[in-house]
């Protein structure tokens, strides 16, 4: 379970991308959404004494935590929608509307990690 404090930070980071997504900034909301992404999978990683300093770290992370999941398979697609998101940053592999179709896969695993609603304040 992430403190008040980190469950604030992740909170803000969606915040971040679902600006950017609203001003069509997509190839800066791919990237505002794998950070909030990896932020709340390091928290997770650290707390736990996983490594979590590199992209493969936080992905092998990732991976471990959906694992643990009740239905491991969607936890696993939307965890490859936030590295997707993260490719699209750098690469603009995704068409526009690409991006906004899958908007929430990426959420929907970062909400597993907080055990709430992603867009609900603390």
């Amino acid at each position: 379970m992430l403190t008040p404090e980190q469950v604030r930070k992740v909170q803000t980071a969606v915040w971040e991308a679902d600006l950017a997504l609203g001003q069509q900034d997509y190839q800066l909301a791919s990237e505002k959404i794998w950070d909030a992404t990896a932020l709340a999978i390091k928290y997770v990683a650290e707390k736990r004494g996983w490594p979590h300093e590199t992209f493969t770290d936080i992905y092998a992370a990732g991976r471990k935590i959906a694992d643990e999941q009740d239905d491991c398979a969607a936890a696993t697609s939307e965890l490859s929608f936030a590295e997707c998101y993260r490719a699209n940053a750098r690469w603009k592999m995704f068409d526009d509307y690409e991006v906004v179709e899958d908007w929430d896969l990426a959420p929907g695993f970062i909400e597993r990690i907080l055990g709430q609603p992603v867009r609900q304040l603390v």
